[in-house]
């Protein structure tokens, strides 16, 4: 499926109060207006973003817009933090999407998850954020083109480029230079770029909080590894699961209460002999429940033992799930802090009831 996106947000919620743009006798400089927008502490934020989408979202058709609405509260200082609801049109239920914004963190979750997080997150990538001071500091070929009172505020209206070329008008309070709405520029939109967010009201001392670690997935709960996980003396390396606790290919599904997982692990030894426990490892789902390791199966088992310097061996723990839960971390309580390690989702056997490992 390709997705071919065009950037449009449009307000959702109530429509400002307007006179309308009226011409502007005499006005500061554009540019100035633009590098001295002036950011409140908080605001309220709406926004809806239309989508221009082809392949099979289009149902027939070359593209079809799709809109992605959202709304909820943005503090800008001392740092950018965000509690967002959003929904969109891509999805039946309209997909409903709970998001938090703590610097370049991101939590997000839909109402049947927990909360996932995603890092190093930039501020280009939440295209509301062109109506951010430091964003509309950046603009270019600024220019005033009338003056209009929105909500009882006087605001100059100004139209100037995005960075990336984009053209764009802004309304700046006059008072205080914050920003209180952002579209396209009315030249240049067309069904695919028709650009609104809207701030407002502004300094209520808003307060947003990340959620806390028993509302995460447990692979966020400490240091994520995809491959060898470095150890005091050594490391493990976590293999791909498989579905037989004997350590067969195939899907083992003599039990109806819940499906086994095998988890392999291979310990290597460096230049000190290295403590071997299978008691700090956990598998949880996505909603934190644990399981711990059942002494099942005839697979070779990962036992507690001292390793000798410069020596490896390989083990596996064994674990029973439910059959409603199909999105696992196994979780090591390390001397040096909490390892997770995602095992993946529930693999389908094929026909034969090989369980694929690369998943089908």
């Amino acid at each position: 499926m390709v997705i071919a996106v065009w950037g449009c947000i449009a307000a959702c919620g109530g429509a400002a109060v307007s006179t309308g743009v009226l011409p502007a006798p005499s006005a500061p400089p554009a540019a100035q207006l633009l590098a001295q927008a002036s950011s409140p502490t908080d605001a309220h934020i709406t926004y809806q973003t239309h989508f221009g989408a082809e392949g099979p979202l289009a149902a027939g058709s070359r593209y079809v817009k799709k809109l992605w609405s959202g709304a909820g509260e943005i503090v800008l200082k001392p740092k950018l933090m965000a509690s967002l609801r959003e929904t969109d049109t891509f999805c039946y239920d309209l997909c409903p999407l709970n998001e938090i914004i703590d610097g370049q963190d991101r939590y997000m979750k839909s109402d049947q998850s927990s909360w996932g997080v995603d890092q190093a997150v930039g501020i280009d990538t939440y295209a509301w954020s062109a109506i951010l001071p430091t964003s509309l500091g950046q603009a270019t070929g600024g220019r005033v083109v009338g003056v209009e009172r929105i909500d009882g505020a006087d605001t100059w209206v100004i139209d100037a480029d995005m960075p990336g070329g984009q053209a764009f008008r802004v309304w700046l309070r006059q008072d205080d230079g914050y920003p209180v709405q952002l579209t396209s520029s009315p030249n240049q939109k067309t069904p695919y770029l028709d650009l609104k967010v809207n701030l407002s009201p502004f300094d209520r001392g808003i307060q947003i909080s990340i959620p806390p670690r028993n509302e995460l997935d447990p692979r966020y709960w400490g240091t994520e590894y995809n491959g060898p996980i470095p150890l005091d003396g050594g490391m493990v390396t976590i293999h791909q699961a498989m579905y037989d606790c004997n350590g067969g290919d195939y899907w083992d599904d003599s039990r109806s209460d819940g499906y086994f997982v095998l988890v392999p692990f291979t310990y290597t030894a460096g230049s000190n002999s290295l403590l071997i426990d299978p008691a700090v490892w956990t598998l949880y789902d996505t909603f934190g429940h644990s399981y711990p390791a059942e002494p099942l199966g005839s697979a070779p088992k990962l036992g507690a033992q001292q390793l000798p310097a410069g020596a490896s061996r390989s083990g596996s723990l064994c674990f029973i799930i439910p059959w409603s839960q199909d999105n696992l971390t196994i979780v090591g309580a390390l001397p040096g802090g909490l390892v997770t390690h995602f095992v993946g989702g529930l693999r389908r056997p094929d026909a034969s009831g090989t369980a694929n490992p690369l998943g089908t």
